[in-house]
């Protein structure tokens, strides 16, 4: 679950990737069962600072409910969704 009581430590965690020039990001969402407003929200945010960091944010083996909460608010259009993380991590080449 990734909501509000997650969402500073996802934030950190993406703060301290670009800190150090870490600027292709794979957030692979395998074991992900849901996601709050919040959650996306963070989500959204960290593949924005990524973005102005030059670099990019892309998901990784999106299932169940939170590929079906992408869908519904159009975000699968936002994100680069891949099925694999090699996939995903291929993408940045």
């Amino acid at each position: 679950y990734v909501g509000r009581p997650d969402v500073s430590l996802f934030e950190e965690s993406v703060y301290q990737l670009l800190l150090h020039d870490n600027t292709k990001i794979v957030l692979d969402l395998e074991g992900l069962k849901m996601v709050d407003s919040a959650g996306l929200g963070a989500m959204i945010s960290a593949m924005m600072s990524v973005q102005r960091k030059g670099g990019g944010l892309c998901l990784a083996r999106v299932g169940g409910d939170v590929a079906r909460v992408l869908r519904s608010m159009q975000l699968h259009r936002v994100f680069v969704v891949h099925e694999t993380v090699e996939g995903a991590a291929a993408s940045f080449h």
